[in-house]
């Protein structure tokens, strides 16, 4: 998952001084993302214990972070808003899930606790800018 932050940085440079090679960025990671769910419902559907419900976290976190991508892409309509919301909610309960059944490995929900309460304070903030004149 590591790999989003420098294919990130790629997006970034393509968007500024080469925009007509940003569709490679997105392409990229698409292809990343959509690698990243298979090999975690392979896990979840291997392992048979606790670490289980660190991969449903991982599941729950792509998914949202596909609805985001998808609301910052081709997909920015005002009902997209509450796609996330709902998908926010889902992945915070898995989030507290898994804190509290795994006991080894509760570093990683907690980051993606984080990275969910940034994504959705950026989200609620466009939700109240949605049509508003900054002109």
């Amino acid at each position: 998952m590591l790999v989003i932050i420098p294919l990130s940085i790629l997006g970034y440079y393509f968007a500024v001084n080469n925009e007509s090679l940003f569709f490679l960025y997105e392409w990229l990671l698409a292809a990343l993302v959509i690698a990243l769910v298979i090999f975690s419902i392979k896990n979840i559907l291997s392992i048979k214990n606790n670490l289980r419900w660190v991969a449903a976290s991982i599941l729950a976190f792509l998914i949202q972070f596909s609805v985001l991508a998808l609301f910052l892409g081709p997909l920015t309509h005002h009902l997209m808003f509450y796609l996330y919301y709902i998908c926010a909610i889902v992945s915070i309960t898995v989030f507290i899930i898994t804190i509290r059944k795994n006991k080894t490995l509760r570093v990683i929900p907690l980051i993606f606790f984080m990275l969910t309460r940034l994504f959705t304070f950026y989200i609620l903030t466009l939700n109240a800018l949605w049509g508003t004149n900054l002109s």
